[in-house]
């Protein structure tokens, strides 16, 4: 039987046009699938693993590096300006992953209920519960954004149920945090609250910059770090001064008034003992001087 030519063409074109079509499909599935198993194969093992929760909320190959730089940022601002009481840094007062500051006994993958869906080309809603004995008031619903590397699906953001995403919260508080360290007035508070409490008073070394410049009443002088003996008689000497030697006991002095100062870098401020110098983002102690204070005793 004699081929004709001019009707294989045709029909080899459509069927490889048909694989493509195929091909494109499977990829477009399995894109599909991956950004489900991202986040799906992250809660089963969160789910997993009550006792390490918390150290679990930076998985390796979950966040895209943009998002992992703004989480490692953060902290690192808060440990180095968030000195006052107050918890700071992404995750620190609860589970991210599940919104919530507590779940049911024995919580896991399978009573969480969990659900994940795709709710756009590079979006995937999860919904579960986190304390199913005491119904809906503990559903949850997570959106997260999604984002294309090289090596796979990662996540760009996560939209939570109140409307506010994880960079926004993250933005808020690192403001918060350079805000709290650039007012004197508040970082001075800090610092005499802490001089209030004898078993609190080393959290004053939280606001010095060492090696600080440290005077007796004498007007001696001497350059001494963190873990220098003298550092904390200097801030008992100076508890003394405006809270008593002992509970209930009247000091010597009114604890000052401070006034906001303009937070401009090499700025250096006198309150009573206390040298305040706006340095590296914040307020800092840099020079404690008893005889400032204990002259007129």
């Amino acid at each position: 039987m004699k081929l004709n030519k001019t009707h294989l063409l045709p029909a080899g074109l459509a069927l490889f046009a048909i694989a493509a079509m195929g091909l494109l499909a499977d990829k477009a599935w399995s894109e599909k699938q991956q950004q489900l198993d991202l986040i799906t194969n992250v809660y089963k093992d969160h789910l997993s693993r009550p006792e390490v929760r918390q150290a679990s909320q930076m998985p390796a190959g979950f966040y895209s590096q943009e998002l992992e730089s703004l989480v490692t940022a953060n902290s690192h601002l808060c440990d180095s300006l968030a000195r006052g009481d107050e918890i700071c840094g992404y995750g620190a007062d609860g589970d991210v992953f599940l919104d919530t500051q507590e779940t049911g006994p024995g919580l896991d993958f399978e009573k969480s209920g969990f659900k994940a869906e795709r709710t756009g080309d590079d979006a995937v809603e999860v919904n579960f519960n986190v304390y199913p004995e005491h119904g809906e008031a503990y559903a949850r619903r997570l959106t997260y954004q999604l984002v294309r590397v090289p090596g796979g699906w990662r996540v760009d953001d996560v939209r939570f149920a109140n409307g506010t995403t994880m960079r926004q919260e993250i933005q808020r508080e690192n403001e918060a945090v350079l805000a709290n360290a650039s007012d004197l007035p508040d970082t001075a508070s800090w610092v005499f609250h802490y001089l209030g409490n004898e078993d609190a008073m080393e959290r004053a070394t939280r606001f010095i910059a060492f090696p600080v410049q440290v005077c007796d009443e004498y007007g001696s002088c001497a350059g001494m770090r963190k873990d220098d003996p003298r550092l904390l008689q200097a801030l008992d000497a100076l508890r003394s001064v405006y809270y008593g030697h002992a509970p209930g006991e009247e000091g010597l002095r009114p604890l000052p008034k401070v006034a906001q100062a303009p937070s401009a870098e090499g700025k250096v401020v006198a309150v009573d003992a206390l040298d305040f110098s706006f340095q590296a983002r914040a307020w800092w102690i840099t020079r404690i001087d008893l005889s400032r204070v204990t002259a007129q005793r």
